[in-house]
């Protein structure tokens, strides 16, 4: 995680390059489309350029994100880690260019959701024509807090798939062996049956050691939830799971049960049977306290994803380096080896981070997570431009 150390100058000085990347960009368009019927227009060229001309290339160019980037100085700028981002202290929002922010408004608006980059926009219909951010006065009477709590600032579905990809390729990445990690579209029973039918073709095959499965996954339907679970099995026995231990992020404090305890255990039962319930260990860790009613923008949907990230990391760690203590370590003994692990939230000596350091440490992780899709953006428009397409 990169350190948050840009200044608003610092900032400012890098946009307002980038306002003129743009500029160039396209009066090199107009340049070579002068023909074209809607550039008869009642205005300073200069005064299209600043304010019009990228709204008419997103309309007329197939893939105008892709197209955007194939300028490295652009790429550069969009594709940058959150140490060169200035953010709000107050509201939490990044210092974006005033282009900057028309290409990823008309990106939602306009591109297909693959050119979507994620918390970077505002709701299509909070936008101008050309793609600003409409004053919060134009909002309904009493509705100023739209803009943060009902989650369409900087938010959307495809912010929910581009974070789920990217924590999907490294959680994955740590599978091998005994340890399984599941990182799938879907919900926990879909994900526990993946768990049945693994062990049954491994016991068939003469597997006699004990299996490791490390889910990250939404709870059910109904609770829609981000958890953690690690499962061991015995291929000898593999009907019903050796231990069960769960990971949530809304406990102030062990052993109370979260909220959607019922749903959760449910979901095990449909797979296991009722039996079960006597046997999950509930692992989960207090980081939902570090929201409290009235935050803004801070909002627990954005951040549990990433909390549920790191569970899942640090139970993978530790069956890669310690399996014995999951399977016979006390739930005191396995969630203080979790914290040791998850430094993005914990303090060298295990105790939890400020709130105020947790809700920056989330920032960062969200602008870049971000800023990996437009990374695969480059990379795709670069492919792209080295075959001719």
């Amino acid at each position: 995680m990169e350190q948050y150390n840009c200044t608003y100058e610092i900032a400012e000085a890098t946009n307002h390059f980038f306002e003129r990347e743009v500029y160039n960009f396209l009066r090199k368009w107009v340049d070579n489309n002068g023909d074209r019927t809607f550039f008869q227009f009642d205005q300073s060229l200069d005064v299209y350029l600043t304010n019009e001309a990228l709204r008419d290339f997103f309309m007329t160019t197939e893939h105008p994100v892709q197209s955007l980037l194939s300028d490295r100085s652009i790429a550069e700028h969009l594709g940058r880690g959150s140490r060169l981002v200035y953010f709000d202290p107050l509201s939490g929002d990044p210092l974006l260019a005033q282009t900057e922010q028309r290409i990823y408004n008309l990106a939602r608006r306009m591109d297909s959701e693959l050119m979507h980059v994620p918390f970077r926009s505002i709701h299509p219909n909070k936008q101008t024509d050309t793609g600003d951010p409409l004053s919060i006065t134009s909002y309904p009477k009493d509705s100023e807090e739209i803009r943060y709590n009902s989650g369409n600032h900087f938010s959307s579905r495809p912010a929910n798939s581009n974070v789920f990809d990217e924590h999907s390729k490294r959680c994955t990445a740590k599978s091998g062996g005994n340890l399984h990690v599941f990182v799938k579209y879907g919900f926990l029973e879909d994900r526990l049956a993946d768990v049945m039918q693994v062990t049954a073709e491994l016991k068939s095959e003469g597997e006699t050691n004990f299996q490791f499965f490390v889910i990250y996954s939404r709870h059910s339907p109904t609770e829609g939830h981000f958890g953690v679970s690690l499962v061991v099995m015995d291929p000898l026995c593999p009907d019903f799971p050796k231990r069960v231990l769960v990971c949530d992020t809304l406990l102030k404090e062990l052993p109370m049960h979260p909220r959607w305890w019922n749903h959760f255990v449910a979901e095990y039962s449909n797979v296991f049977g009722d039996a079960i319930a006597g046997v999950i260990e509930d692992l989960s860790h207090p980081l939902q306290k570090v929201n409290i009613k009235g935050d803004d923008p801070y909002r627990h949907d954005w951040n549990c994803p990433y909390y549920a990230a790191s569970m899942a990391d640090a139970l993978a760690e530790i069956v890669k380096n310690s399996s014995e203590l999951i399977l016979n370590g006390s739930l005191a003994q396995i969630h203080t080896a979790m914290k040791s692990i998850m430094s993005d939230y914990y303090e060298a000596d295990c105790q939890i981070k400020d709130r105020v350091v947790i809700q920056q440490i989330n920032k960062l992780k969200r602008w870049d997570s971000g800023s990996e899709l437009v990374k695969e953006l480059i990379a795709e428009a670069s492919r792209k431009s080295s075959y001719g397409l």
